[in-house]
């Protein structure tokens, strides 16, 4: 099932998501939005952290593993961070 999210950060960016999931397990996950993430070409390590969480994985949970992400691969986010990602995620699973 394809699921689709907009998301304005307070104070920040705007987050969108794109994802498809099967059988209760997000298979893709596409994020586009007007935020700045460098280096640029780490975002894809992003959007696969996030794929195989089950959809009703806990917000926090995945918000971790964004983070774990982030930090060992020394990514600088500029008006987003891992928790509004996770919960424009959750957004698009619940929509």
């Amino acid at each position: 099932m394809e699921c689709h999210s907009k998301y304005k950060v307070p104070g920040g960016k705007l987050i969108e998501i794109r994802l498809v999931h099967k059988n209760g397990t997000i298979e893709s996950l596409e994020i586009i939005g007007d935020f700045f993430l460098l280096p640029e070409e780490k975002l894809g390590l992003i959007e696969r952290s996030v794929e195989g969480f089950k959809i009703d994985a806990d917000e926090k949970d995945i918000a971790s593993n964004i983070a774990e992400v982030v930090s060992k691969e020394k990514i600088e986010m500029v008006g987003i961070d891992p928790a509004s990602i996770a919960k424009a995620v959750k957004m698009a699973v619940n929509s």
